[in-house]
């Protein structure tokens, strides 16, 4: 069990909860809002997740934090955090289904339609959904200023730097998905951008160092831990990647071959286009960003990525990022077995 409390997903869900109704107090619909949001967090702690304020804690916890309520309403804030981007990022992608349930979106939209209230569901159901981020937005940076009073200034500017690198990541995650794909020297640069800003920031290395922070680590100390996150990050997201075609959609909570049809640049996608068969970027590309794609087309391309030799490619680098952090945190803590522990959750999860 986690040193700071007995168990941290049930704190961290307390917290989150607090957090929300402070968020939601005003009005009505944003407690329904709040609602919602609760519902998905409750989905996403279920079998060892929580994966981020996790870390924080055991991060908390090796740098010897005393004021736990803190940590935990970090903890809390990171989950938020997460959930708000997931939802901002559905609409973005007009994906059908999170964690094995309709996106916000869908159930915002059906809502309307079953109502049968006047003007567009599609359009109702984006709002809706919009919103619901920004309330779990603004939940979240609540939690990190109520945190930032307790143990200091430098929690809450590690929070705003986070969401400023994770927002940018996706603005350019977004541009990438449908920028022409001539350039792969370019390309593969700005895959690891945006793996780099979107994803390695708010899963490892903010998450390190807020928790060190929390603790009243030394400046050098958050460094080397927010350095140590990046590789950390990155395995995370390339796992996400191969999962994304190769998990099942019944554990991963997402249909296989989604992050195809929406149009997603990752690197199994530039490895196939780059280095496969003419046949094999054939494929790939009668797919990738079609969202009426067929079951079989997917199923196709997914052959032509793992002929193409881009699975064992990318976990290649996994195997090293995940090396490299795994050190870089040796190095930067006296007692590294509680982040550790985590890693390999990350690296070697199923969904």
């Amino acid at each position: 069990m986690h040193p700071t409390v007995e168990d941290p997903r049930a704190a961290i869900a307390d917290h989150t909860a607090r957090l929300l109704a402070w968020a939601a107090a005003s009005m009505a619909p944003a407690r329904e809002a709040a609602r919602d949001i609760a519902e998905r967090l409750a989905v996403s702690s279920e079998g060892g997740k929580a994966f981020r304020g996790r870390l924080l804690l055991a991060t908390f916890d090796a740098c010897s934090g005393t004021d736990s309520d803190a940590a935990l309403g970090l903890a809390a804030s990171l989950e938020l955090f997460q959930t708000a981007a997931l939802l901002h990022d559905d609409v973005l992608d007009g994906s059908d289904t999170r964690r094995g349930r309709p996106a916000a979106h869908r159930v915002f939209e059906h809502q309307h339609r079953a109502a049968g209230w006047h003007g567009d569901p599609e359009a109702y159901g984006r709002a809706g959904a919009i919103l619901s981020g920004d309330v779990a937005l603004i939940a979240a940076q609540r939690g990190a200023t109520l945190a930032a009073r307790r143990v200091g200034d430098l929690v809450s500017d590690l929070f705003d730097e986070m969401a400023a690198l994770v927002t940018a990541g996706q603005h350019l995650d977004m541009r990438v998905a449908v920028s022409p794909m001539d350039d792969l020297g370019a390309l593969e640069s700005d895959i690891r951008t945006i793996m780099r800003a979107k994803t390695a920031s708010y899963t490892a290395e903010f998450p390190l160092a807020l928790g060190a922070a929390a603790a009243g680590a030394s400046p050098a100390t958050v460094a080397r831990l927010r350095a140590a996150g990046i590789p950390l990050g990155l395995a995370f997201q390339l796992r996400d990647d191969v999962l994304g075609l190769t998990g099942a959609s019944e554990v991963t909570g997402k249909p296989v071959g989604d992050d195809l049809r929406e149009g997603k640049r990752t690197l199994l996608v530039w490895h196939a286009v780059a280095h496969g068969s003419a046949a094999q970027r054939d494929a790939v590309l009668a797919v990738l960003g079609r969202a009426d794609a067929t079951a079989a087309q997917i199923d196709v391309a997914v052959e032509a990525i793992a002929a193409s030799g881009s699975l064992e490619a990318v976990e290649r680098q996994i195997t090293a990022h995940a090396a490299t952090a795994r050190s870089a945190l040796t190095e930067a803590l006296a007692d590294a077995d509680p982040v550790l522990g985590l890693i390999d959750a990350a690296v070697h999860r199923s969904a």
